[in-house]
């Protein structure tokens, strides 16, 4: 059962993953702002679910979902929304991969859209 709910997080992550990519990357391209907010608006929000979704199976201590997904998943763009579910629905605050991971992907992505602004 555990393996069934792994491999349908993993898939449902990546198909988010890419949605969102796509739309950031088509936005940038196309230089439509409001379409490359959109990608990072599903990033932001889809990692924000993921913190408070595994905070909710914690405490139903029921199947979780890997750190490594939560962590991709920051790393790949959500960034603001994992260290926002982190500090909401005060999840992984005692973890010092996330204490220090998180934050520092939130900068990066964020020192990323003033660069790309700026071009």
């Amino acid at each position: 059962m555990r393996n069934e709910h792994v491999a349908i997080h993993r898939r449902n992550r990546n198909l988010v993953l890419s949605a969102g990519w796509l739309f950031v990357l088509a936005g940038y391209f196309s230089s439509e702002m409001f379409v490359m907010a959109a990608g990072a608006l599903v990033l932001n929000g889809y990692a924000w679910f993921l913190m408070q979704a595994d905070k909710r199976l914690a405490k139903r201590k029921s199947w979780r979902i890997p750190e490594a997904s939560l962590l991709l998943t920051a790393f790949l763009g959500g960034g603001a929304g994992a260290l926002a579910g982190m500090l909401i629905h005060r999840h992984k605050t005692r973890h010092a991969s996330f204490l220090f991971l998180v934050p520092l992907f939130c900068l990066l992505q964020m020192a990323l859209v003033i660069w790309l602004g700026r071009q």
